[in-house]
């Protein structure tokens, strides 16, 4: 657990009565994505308030749940004898629920849904990066088409190396103002030689 990550986790809860030991289980287990010795002071900062506001709202659920518990229940009134019935068989006793408001299940939900938050960004993160590189090495439109750039790979190294290829093939000009395809400029040779040919005429 990153010392700095819980100290700024106990400032955060310093009035809310939490005990350290539930801090540090806390911690321990939001806190997983911090190393040990990390000083990214931002990353610590964030992940320190997501952890506060998990232990602040799972102590008030707590208080709920606990003065609930202990609320009076109102006497019923008697009720007039009925007549006897035939005694029933009795019923096996059930197991006492768990409440739902048990911490430790709100803590994981929390985590469950940070987990898929951070997927999410780093999944745009990576397609604005892709497009930034297709963008910078002059990659044309017929070529992105269907274009899979793998997970394992650096985008800008990836299209940089594509690139080459098609300079290489002939596909397009090593002048980055003057990108343009084969079939591009053959279609605006044959319209030239159209235009030509006519005004001839």
């Amino acid at each position: 657990m990153n010392k700095t990550l819980f100290k700024k986790v106990k400032d955060l809860c310093k009035d809310t009565g939490l005990s350290e030991k539930y801090l540090t289980a806390i911690t321990e287990k939001m806190g997983g994505s911090i190393e040990d010795d990390s000083t990214d002071e931002a990353e610590i900062e964030k992940v320190a308030n997501q952890i506060a506001d998990v232990a602040k709202e799972s102590q008030g659920e707590a208080t709920r749940w606990a003065n609930k518990a202990k609320e009076p229940k109102e006497p019923k009134e008697p009720k007039e004898p009925k007549e006897p019935k035939e005694p029933k068989e009795p019923k096996e006793p059930k197991e006492p629920k768990e409440p739902d408001n048990d911490p430790n299940k709100r803590i994981s939900e929390l985590q469950a849904e940070m987990d898929k938050m951070k997927q999410e960004q780093a999944k745009k993160d990576r397609e604005t990066a892709v497009q930034a590189a297709l963008n910078k090495h002059g990659i044309p439109e017929w070529r992105r088409k269907g274009l899979v750039i793998p997970d394992e790979e650096d985008p800008d190294a990836y299209c940089a190396g594509l690139k080459q290829d098609l300079i290489t093939q002939n596909l397009i000009s090593e002048d980055p103002e003057s990108v343009k395809t084969a079939n591009a400029k053959n279609v605006e040779e044959a319209s030239d030689a159209l235009l030509e040919s006519i005004i001839v005429k």
